[in-house]
Formats: structure tokens, C-alpha cells, sequence
């Protein structure tokens, strides 16, 4: 039951080329039985009737609905847009192509507890041939995070909580109820660029500002997989944008007193990322990750070494274009067996004579990578260009 002094909550629903499924969204948010919302239509630009069905509903419930008309600008931006409207104490998202449950926003709000930001389940409907619903969850278990203490045992699973790849806390932001002045701030500053993972570019920082965090089983959220999404239609350009995701997390975990365990789960999300448009790809090669962390994007480089790990950053800086590979060297890459590359093969002591923002040194084993980091030390290399994975 709704108590009489409970806050304001704002749903955001961006939208884009959404008309087959907008109406039943919308239908789906004014059916709540939390009755203190408000809804916020943004079209982004659409070239489809989604605009005119915003509109229709406006018209139809002006007290409850507002429209933000937008030129396209993506759904980050959208999601901004949304917000600084808002006049809510929270802030909730759902997709154009969702719909919740009419006590969606009730059992959240109820299990809340005046929480920065609660986390459920959602329900995944795959659309197409191979229709099915199943419902994910989130891999720590429910329950409230307060104390320093159990917030530490939530950081330190939140990306990254059992193979195979498991999330300790879900990535998206539509399952979630959030407090918009803490909230804000990150929509803010959230990278433009990145359209594949914009949700995680928000929600673990959030996490990590969070005070006291709430996860529910609950799976009243009912998120439509379908052929038509942003991430869909970029696929060409997933792996810069892998990229930008990479830097953006970097950044926050990096300043994080949880470092050590954020870096580490945020290795082993790159290489899902990364890979997971090609799972046979990803299982050669997962035991090997290219140092993002430690070179910029766009650098120059000179991978050293043509074993099993040099291979398997060839093969990530050709799938990502990450960095310009100026040539690949070796000791004597003649006897490599290496055949397939489009980059010169040349021996060690060529280096100098190409190109080069940084040596990678990709051999496993320890001490002959300490003996080749040496090597390219007298050969003049500055030490800060030289890296080993």
C-alpha cells in the first residue's frame, strides 16, 4: 500500500523509432499502483509515428505525461535530457520497447528503504523464431548493503561474480530505482561516444558513490531482445567503442580505495566484451588480454613476440583497432611459423628502425620477458615505453 508521504518517482523512457511497441510501455507506466510518479516521454528524433503516439498520450493525460522533442542524439544523451525535467527524489528508466508489471514501481520502492538506488531482476523476452522469456538476476545475493563492510563484499563482485561470466550486480539501468541528485552528476559526464555499454559506463560508478545499495529478486521487469537496438545496427564499430567503455571504467576504479578488485573484474569484463561476438574466438584466447590500461588508444606500437600470447594480441588489436601496429618482432621470427599477419615480422634488433609509442613485450614466460626488457632498455627504449603483459 502506498503511504501518503512517500517521494516522487520520475520515469524516463527514451524512445526512438519505437511506435510498435511504445503504447503498451506507456500503458504498462499508468497502470502503476504507486500512484506519486510522473512519466517523461523523450523522443529522440524518431523518423517513425513514435513522436505522434507521445503526443496522443500527452494530450490524454497531461497531469501525469510530459514530451521532450529531441534531434537524435542517442540514448545517453535522451536519458540526460530526461532527467534535468525531472522533479522526482528518483529516478527510474525504462526502454520504449519494455513494459513493466503494474506493481513494478510499488515493490521497488517498498523493499527500498530510502536506499540510493535498489536492484532487481529482470525478464528477458527473446523475440523472433527462438521466442523465449527467462528471467536473469543478479549474482549477489538480495538483501541490503550499508555497512563499509558490506559494501566491500558487494564491490568486489559487482562486475565480475562466477564464470561462466556471471554479473554480481545486472549492468542496466531499466531494472533499477535511483536517487536523482546522486544520479545526475554521472549522467553528466557519461561518454557519448560509447553506445554498446552505456548502461555500465553509469551504474558501477554509481554503485561506488552509493551508500547504502538494495538487491531484490524481483523480476517485474520486462525487457524485449530483439534485432532492432543501437548495438544491433553499430556492430562494425563495437570494438572502439569497447574501448571507450574500457577508459571510462578505468577511470573511476582507478581512484577507488576497491582498486585492486575492480581492475581485475574489469579484465575479465573487457574480454566479454570484447569477444562476445565471437565465443570461439574468446575461448582461445581469454588467458591473454591485451594491456589496455597501460597504452593509449590510437598509439603506435611493436608487439614482441610471436608465441601463443603474441598471437592472441595480434589477433584483439586487429578485431579492435585499438592501436597502430607498426610491426611484430621477435627473436628470430623466421622459425615463428607466423604466415598470416599484414605487418612487417622483423628481428629484435630492428626495432629502432620503425615506428614505435610502445614496445609490447607478449612472452609468458617471466624471466626471458625481465631479459628482453632489458635488452630494448640498452637498446636506448625509455622504460616507460616498454610494457609487459
Amino acid at each position: 500500500m502506498e503511504r501518503k508521504d512517500s517521494s516522487k518517482v520520475s520515469i524516463i523512457v527514451p524512445a526512438y523509432n519505437a511506435e510498435r511497441y511504445i503504447g503498451e510501455c506507456i500503458d504498462s507506466l499508468i497502470r502503476q499502483t504507486y500512484k506519486n510518479i510522473e512519466i517523461i516521454l523523450v523522443d529522440d528524433g524518431s523518423m517513425d509515428a513514435t513522436g505522434a503516439v507521445c503526443e496522443e498520450y500527452r494530450q490524454r493525460y497531461q497531469s501525469l505525461i510530459q514530451v521532450i522533442d529531441s534531434e537524435h542524439c542517442g540514448v545517453t544523451s535522451a536519458r540526460l535530457k530526461g532527467a534535468r525535467k525531472a522533479v522526482g527524489e528518483y529516478l527510474a528508466f525504462v526502454d520504449a520497447d519494455d513494459w513493466i508489471e503494474k506493481d513494478y514501481i510499488a515493490s521497488m520502492f517498498l523493499c527500498m528503504g530510502g536506499a540510493d538506488m535498489i536492484a532487481a531482476g529482470i525478464s528477458r523476452e527473446q523475440m523472433g523464431e527462438d521466442e523465449s522469456v527467462f528471467c536473469e538476476y543478479n549474482g549477489i545475493a538480495s538483501g541490503m548493503y550499508a555497512s563499509e563492510g558490506e559494501r566491500k563484499k558487494l564491490y568486489e563482485k559487482m562486475l565480475y561474480c562466477a564464470s561462466p561470466y556471471q554479473f554480481g550486480v545486472l549492468p542496466y539501468l531499466c531494472n533499477k530505482i535511483f536517487r536523482k541528485a546522486l544520479m545526475q552528476p554521472f549522467l553528466e559526464s557519461a561518454d557519448r561516444q560509447i553506445f554498446d555499454g552505456e548502461d555500465v559506463a553509469v551504474v558501477y560508478p554509481y554503485l561506488l558513490a552509493a551508500e547504502k545499495i538494495v538487491l531484490t529478486d524481483d523480476c517485474k521487469y520486462h525487457y524485449r531482445n530483439h534485432g532492432d537496438s543501437a548495438s544491433f545496427r553499430d556492430s562494425a564499430k563495437a570494438y572502439r567503442n569497447a574501448s571507450c567503455l574500457y577508459q571510462t571504467l578505468y577511470a573511476y576504479f582507478e581512484e577507488s580505495e576497491h582498486r585492486d578488485s575492480l581492475i581485475r573484474q574489469l579484465d575479465y569484463y573487457m574480454r566479454r566484451i570484447i569477444w562476445k561476438r565471437d565465443p570461439a574466438a574468446y575461448l582461445s584466447v581469454n588467458s591473454f588480454l591485451f594491456p589496455f590500461d597501460k597504452v593509449k588508444a590510437e598509439s603506435r606500437i611493436i608487439l614482441y613476440g610471436m608465441g601463443k600470447m603474441g598471437a592472441a594480441l595480434y589477433y584483439q588489436l586487429k578485431q579492435t583497432n585499438y592501436c597502430r601496429l607498426s610491426a611484430w618482432a621477435d627473436r628470430n621470427p623466421r622459425k615463428s611459423g607466423r604466415k598470416t599477419a599484414s605487418v612487417p615480422y622483423i628481428f629484435s634488433w630492428e626495432i629502432m628502425d620503425y615506428p614505435f609509442d610502445y614496445v609490447i613485450i607478449a612472452i609468458q614466460n617471466e624471466m626471458i620477458a625481465a631479459k628482453v626488457a632489458k635488452e630494448l632498455s640498452a637498446m636506448g627504449i625509455a622504460e616507460q615505453k616498454i610494457i609487459r603483459v
